[in-house]
């Protein structure tokens, strides 16, 4: 199948060929391309130098911004877009397992393509040649391995993976996300590297997780992880859940949750989760919260506690017909939270309610709510309310 390039990277390739300069759509656009899906995104390398190609563009009225010199990386600006440019580079010793300690710019294509990280990722292809001979370079096998549905290091597998043990993740969520298998040299390495993802940081190894959880295959990636002894260094308690990932709705908190849910509240400190992510997941694993009733009052019942992840509570607990009857209820939008009762505090306030009591008052009347949806009237509610206050004082 043809690559299919979008009009700013043959302007891009255009502007730098025209000051002697060849460029390259490379990686994963490319690899995109040829299995026939779109591409998110357009990386391009060139063999002009970031200083270079800043002084090129700017001389066009085309704007830019260096986002890696040191790294030889220039973001150019077209139409509202952004596409990354960096010039051939000949990485050196990765001391801290993630950035080279310095980078050498090289005039060759193949000393860039050399230093990535999987044969798939490390094509390139010149825009300016779209459709002859010549238009990709593939040194290392690529379609080939696309072909054979394979993910390979580029080189000695246990270099790729010193350099930078992110990669070891790499290449579990690669094989999940295209749905192909690991060969055997570059499993065998990452197995046996897997210690030194505990150099790695916690974002970049969540940022991995993520991807794999969100995948259509999520159930394939984390028994991938598990098998290969690598869960362990994500999280120690990670094991392969009893329910299928896919039945969880498409969000990160629920999904990494089935990793933990038949144990104990996990720490996920670990993880450097959002707030918002750790409260969510923390109180999918608690279990005391949980109510297993198949009935339309249960349901509301939980989606009072646990909102959006209410069908997700009962998914877990491996309960899906209670699951059901909760996005059943759910779409009659219920009053399940005390800011969609009809009264509010100052309701209470204006008939000579303390305030103190408020809080009291307002929790009684959303499970009174809950428990009898039609209750949801100024006047019922009301009535409740000064009954409440008038056994309370």
């Amino acid at each position: 199948m043809g690559i299919v390039y979008p009009k700013n990277v043959i302007k891009i390739a255009n502007i730098l060929a025209e000051r002697g300069y060849r460029a390259y759509a490379v990686g994963g656009c490319i690899r995109d391309s040829l299995m026939g899906k779109l591409p998110s995104d357009w990386d391009m390398t060139t063999d002009a130098s970031p200083e270079k190609m800043i002084e090129i563009f700017d001389s066009v009225g085309v704007r830019t911004i260096p986002t890696g010199l040191k790294h030889g990386t220039v973001t150019v600006l077209l139409d509202g877009e952004q596409y990354e440019c960096t010039t051939f580079r000949i990485d050196g010793s990765y001391t801290d397992s993630r950035h080279p300690d310095r980078v050498i710019f090289t005039q060759k294509l193949a000393e860039d393509l050399k230093r990535r990280d999987f044969t798939v990722n490390a094509m390139a292809a010149d825009p300016l040649l779209q459709g002859e001979d010549d238009e990709i370079t593939d040194l290392f096998g690529g379609r080939k391995d696309i072909k054979n549905k394979v993910i390979r290091c580029v080189g000695e597998p246990r270099t790729r993976f010193t350099e930078d043990a992110l990669r070891i993740l790499r290449a579990v969520r690669f094989a999940t996300v295209l749905d192909f298998q690991i060969c055997a040299e570059t499993k065998k390495a990452a197995q046996e590297l897997g210690a030194r993802l505990e150099n790695v940081s916690a974002e970049r190894k969540k940022t991995e997780l993520e991807k794999i959880l969100l995948s259509d295959r999520a159930n394939s990636g984390v028994s991938l992880l598990c098998e290969m002894g690598l869960s362990k260094h994500i999280h120690p308690n990670i094991k392969t859940p009893t329910i299928s990932i896919s039945s969880l709705s498409k969000r990160f908190a629920p999904r990494l949750a089935a990793l933990f849910a038949e144990g104990d509240v996990p720490d996920l400190s670990c993880l450097k989760l959002s707030r918002a992510e750790s409260s969510e997941v923390s109180l999918l694993c608690a279990q005391d919260m949980f109510k297993p009733q198949k009935t339309p009052q249960n349901a509301r019942h939980l989606l009072s506690i646990y909102g959006e992840a209410a069908a997700d509570a009962a998914i877990l607990r491996e309960q899906p017909e209670l699951a059901e009857i909760v996005r059943e209820e759910s779409d009659k939008n219920p009053c399940v939270q005390i800011r969609d009762l009809c009264i509010s505090g100052n309701h209470l306030i204006a008939q000579g309610i303390e305030p103190r009591s408020i809080g009291k008052i307002m929790s009684a009347l959303l499970r009174e709510v809950i428990e009898r949806p039609e209750s949801n009237r100024e006047d019922i509610l009301m009535c409740l309310a000064k009954d409440i206050y008038s056994k309370d004082i």
